[in-house]
């Protein structure tokens, strides 16, 4: 950490952005971006102002940003280079996002306590949006519950369950932390029954997990985090009785993709996806290209008569499946090692941060994200970025030596 002084204007403007991050992630992904953009842009003019790179000279910044420049350069060689290169390119602003936080930003309590406050607001509006839509058929701007019973709340589609999934755990544990249980407990309440509501089988199984592994992470936590599951299992289990859906939603639905993985809309995908990786091993087809690839005839027709449902997506709808396919086994080991890195200096600094739960809940979210058998959404869209590259750099600011004056 360096000891110079910060310029207190760039330093201020860039704190308020970042609070207001979840704020941007409750209206929508183009809020989160220029936010997170005004953020990035801060930071590199700070850094450069300063001519103080020595972020950089982390070994998981180095590398994520080997990582990001491999990416652009397997972009050249791609039957599409330009849009290649376009995915690829702006790519860096999630690592020098996360870095701003770790470095810069977050190293300051003023900050961190803002993003605390704001971030708990935005998701409790987020989260009661989404049940008034389940409640009256619509949310408060008048979107209405997709035909498959979905919620969006302020969204185009139907991503605010696992959106708030990603985000909830460190503004619920940083209640705790405070001792505010009420607040925590409703807070908790709020957003477990938003997740639960939404229909997103994905957001439940996540939200459970972290919950899981916060419990076992944390001694002190470990009885209560049991007695809080059972809580929630009881709870959970009383909304599906009284509305069988939920239950044929959350469980039954679960059960039979889980049961019959392969034929599943993912599963599916998922085998797409491999038959790509047998042809492109080692270098993948290019960042953003498994849309213009996967339709390809030589992997089989987009429908048969079994499928009712596409074979070809967007993404591969799993993390490691879209380095592999886009990167190659090259951007695979990248990712893999970046991840190592952090996860690393995470670990080290588990045991002298027990009884801080905030950072045990950031751990824990940030251990989820990289689980490796999930479907997941694309890892360089913003809206899905966005909240894990917050919880990444929000982590680890925990294992710096303690801040400076402001």
């Amino acid at each position: 950490m360096t000891n110079q002084r910060p310029q207190p204007s760039l330093i201020s403007a860039a704190g308020y952005l970042t609070a207001l991050i979840p704020v941007g992630l409750a209206i929508g992904n183009a809020a989160a971006e220029i936010l997170l953009s005004l953020v990035v842009i801060l930071f590199s003019v700070n850094a450069i102002k300063r001519r103080d790179f020595s972020w950089a000279k982390q070994d998981w910044v180095m590398a994520l940003l080997a990582l990001w420049l491999y990416g652009c350069i397997r972009s050249l060689f791609t039957d599409n280079p330009g849009k290649t290169l376009v995915d690829a390119l702006p790519w860096v602003r999630f690592i020098l996002f996360a870095v701003a936080l770790e470095s810069w930003i977050l190293i300051h309590e003023k900050w961190r306590k803002w993003l605390l406050n704001v971030g708990l607001v935005a998701l409790s509006w987020l989260a009661a949006d989404a049940i008034f839509q389940y409640l009256t058929g619509a949310d408060v701007f008048g979107r209405l519950v997709t035909p498959m019973h979905r919620l969006t709340a302020s969204y185009g589609k139907p991503i605010v369950g696992i959106t708030l999934a990603w985000l909830f755990m460190p503004f619920l544990f940083g209640r705790l932390d405070k001792k505010q249980f009420r607040l925590a407990f409703a807070f908790g309440s709020l957003t477990l029954t938003a997740i639960l509501l939404s229909g997103e089988r994905m957001a439940l199984m996540f939200s459970l997990m972290s919950i899981l592994l916060v419990a076992l992470l944390a001694p002190h936590l470990r009885k209560a985090g049991v007695i809080a599951l059972l809580v929630i299992a009881v709870g959970m289990s009383g909304l599906m009785v009284m509305k069988p859906s939920l239950y044929d939603r959350q469980v039954k639905s679960t059960i039979h993709v889980v049961a019959n993985l392969r034929d599943s809309p993912y599963g599916v995908i998922w085998h797409s996806a491999l038959d790509i990786i047998e042809d492109h091993p080692v270098f993948g087809i290019g960042m953003g290209n498994f849309r213009l690839i996967c339709p390809d005839p030589r992997y089989g027709p987009d429908h048969t008569k079994d499928m009712a449902y596409s074979r070809c997506a967007s993404h591969p709808h799993n993390i490691y499946l879209e380095w592999l396919t886009e990167g190659g086994g090259v951007a695979l080991f990248g990712f893999v090692l970046s991840m190592y890195l952090v996860s690393r200096r995470l670990l080290a600094h588990l045991a002298a941060n027990r009884n801080n739960y905030l950072f045990i809940a950031l751990a824990a979210t940030f251990a989820m994200r990289l689980w490796p058998i999930a479907s997941t959404t694309s890892f360089f869209h913003g809206w899905s970025a966005i909240p894990f590259w917050l919880v990444l750099g929000w982590g680890l600011v925990y294992c710096r030596v303690p801040e400076p004056a402001l």
